[in-house]
């Protein structure tokens, strides 16, 4: 956020109130000032009738005064509550602006930098723990998908999973409460794995099944962590608790939650190839092909769209 906009008026406001802080005291009974404010000797005589009456009238017009401070105060507290708010709107309007920019990714490749400066921006303005750990998240996020397209953002993978990592840890250990940031930290130590070997992605199987279990125990109406699972019970040996049968249950349940969301149908499409299933995947690619409204259109054209042609080629020969 650009705090100059309320940094200006409120610094104008702030010289203002010395005056409405530090109301005229009346000079001390007995002082003497000349026409230049200057004091003079303590007169030795007794003050008038007349003095009296306007000493009295100065008491009455500084309760006058002193009433006018209260309320005067008031809406300086009033004006100063207004901008707090203003602020928390327009923080929570930038990571929305941020989240623009991102999800416009597909459009244009270089949105996932641009939309990790403006979440970084957030972060450096703000001390809210719930917009710092949300913030964090969607960095995680960024990070991910800008090391699966490495190759187009002409940056090192490995370490851009390794920032996602770290900046999911921030997130959770800011909000532990936040589903999404177990979910990307998760995501990100498995990219990191499956770029070494199979070992090391067994390796580290724990720990990102530890992470997507507390992911999914936050929220399990979570779509990435259903979708998670589901590709997950795909690729693993059945030694290691692989189940297409499980695969498809978790498909099935991110389905239901929204049918416009378009991975879970790539991963079923893989499941029913390999059983043989072709005409049933072809069915399923084509449907993914034929999408008018994704709920993740950047997602549905970077990922799903050129998997559903790679799949669709490799059993066009298939019956």
């Amino acid at each position: 956020m650009n705090t100059a906009f309320f940094k200006r008026p409120l610094k104008r406001g702030l010289q203002g109130l010395s005056i409405i802080f530090n109301p005229l005291n009346p000079p001390c009974q007995g002082d003497e000032r000349d026409g230049n404010g200057k004091t003079g000797e303590k007169s030795k005589t007794s003050p008038s009738p007349l003095l009296k009456g306007e000493g009295t009238k100065r008491k009455r017009e500084t309760k006058i005064m002193q009433n006018d401070l209260k309320w005067k105060n008031t809406v300086v507290l009033l004006c100063l509550i207004l901008l707090s708010a203003l602020g928390t709107n327009v923080r929570a309007a930038t990571i929305e602006r941020a989240n623009q920019v991102f999800y416009n990714y597909d459009k244009d490749i270089s949105n996932i930098p641009k939309a990790i400066v403006l979440y970084e921006q957030i972060i450096k303005e703000n001390r809210d723990p719930v917009v710092l750990s949300t913030a964090y998240t969607q960095i995680a996020m960024a990070d991910l998908t800008m090391g699966d397209f490495a190759d187009l953002t002409h940056t090192d993978a490995l370490k851009d999973y390794e920032a996602g990592k770290l900046a999911a840890q921030k997130a959770i250990k800011l909000n532990p409460e936040g589903s999404d940031a177990y979910f990307w930290y998760a995501g990100n130590i498995g990219r990191m794995a499956q770029r070494e070997n199979l070992i090391k992605a067994l390796l580290s199987l724990p720990a990102f099944l530890t992470n997507l279990n507390k992911a999914y125990t936050l929220n399990p109406k979570s779509l990435f962590v259903l979708e998670a699972y589901a590709e997950l019970y795909y690729q693993l040996p059945g030694a290691f608790g692989g189940s297409d049968e499980k695969s498809i249950q978790y498909i099935h349940e991110a389905l239901k939650i929204d049918p416009r969301y378009t991975m879970p149908l790539t991963t079923l499409a893989k499941v029913y190839i390999s059983e043989g299933r072709y005409a049933e995947a072809r069915d399923v690619l084509n449907r993914v092909l034929q999408f008018n409204d994704p709920s993740y259109r950047a997602g549905w054209v970077m990922y799903d769209i050129p998997l559903a042609h790679k799949l669709l080629d490799s059993i066009k020969d298939k019956k």
